[in-house]
């Protein structure tokens, strides 16, 4: 029984690594050899491409062993850059979430001016603190669950996770997946803009690919930040009562989430 799921597992990581890492990475190879020898020159000229690959088949068959080879650097090159560029989505995405120097200043005005043309008061730790959207979305799942029951959501989601149903843990769990793919499509746009140092076009095709991952990437932390928040506001409960912390009818009081915070904190 162990070897068939290990059988079957197997086949689904095998899958996801041929669709996810194997056939971007032959393609951008593809894409990068047939870049290379048109040049910028000759970029469009498709009448070239086609004679060059006719070129290359004739010589695949009158040497196939050099052809084999070639073909094993090119399988080799593919597997590479699907590493490449998970490491370059990382980069985007440390990038993305970046804390640093900036605090948003220029939304944080923008927001605070809508509000104002619409008549709306602020709250100053809801406003932009953080260079980039995506930074200060995360930023705001600890500052509004702080608010509403007081407890440092960090601490407090690896427990509260543990306390999920499977049911409850899928859309989070696929939020967080999407968030990740798009990370990784950034990365891909990267080696695509690697490539159009050699042939225009590839810059086109970049450009498209890294606007395509950070719309995929802003929207799937959206969802990813708003699941995580309706967990903790529906099972709160459940981890108060996990953890000993009797609460009353209302909501949550402050001595109640500062109990919370200590008991998840050892006291420290």
């Amino acid at each position: 029984m162990v070897t068939g799921i290990l059988s079957e597992v197997g086949k689904h990581v095998s899958s996801r690594w041929v669709t996810a890492v194997f056939l971007p990475g032959l393609l951008l190879v593809a894409v990068a050899t047939a870049g290379c020898h048109l040049g910028h020159a000759h970029a469009l000229d498709a009448g070239e491409l086609a004679d060059w690959v006719d070129r290359l088949a004739r010589e695949a068959h009158r040497r196939p062993a050099r052809a084999a080879v070639a073909a094993g650097v090119a399988l080799l090159a593919a597997g590479l850059a699907g590493t490449v560029a998970a490491e370059l989505g990382g980069a985007v995405e440390r990038w993305w979430l970046r804390t640093g120097p900036g605090h948003g200043g220029r939304r944080r005005a923008r927001a605070l001016r809508a509000a104002e043309r619409n008549g709306i008061s602020t709250v100053d730790a809801y406003l932009p603190q953080r260079p980039t959207w995506m930074s200060d979305r995360v930023r705001l799942i600890e500052a509004r669950i702080r608010a509403q029951h007081w407890f440092d959501a960090v601490t407090a989601w690896p427990r509260l996770w543990l306390l999920l149903s499977d049911e409850e843990r899928r859309p989070v769990a696929e939020a967080r997946i999407g968030f990740a793919e798009a990370v990784t499509l950034a990365g891909w746009g990267c080696l695509y803009g690697i490539a159009g140092i050699f042939w225009w076009p590839a810059l086109v095709t970049a450009a498209c690919v890294l606007l395509t991952s950070w719309r995929r990437a802003r929207s799937g932390l959206e969802e990813f930040a708003t699941l995580v928040e309706a967990v903790v506001d529906i099972r709160h409960r459940a981890l108060a009562d996990a953890l000993g912390v009797p609460l009353g009818d209302g909501g949550m009081t402050e001595a109640e989430g500062r109990r919370i915070d200590d008991i998840l904190r050892k006291g420290g």
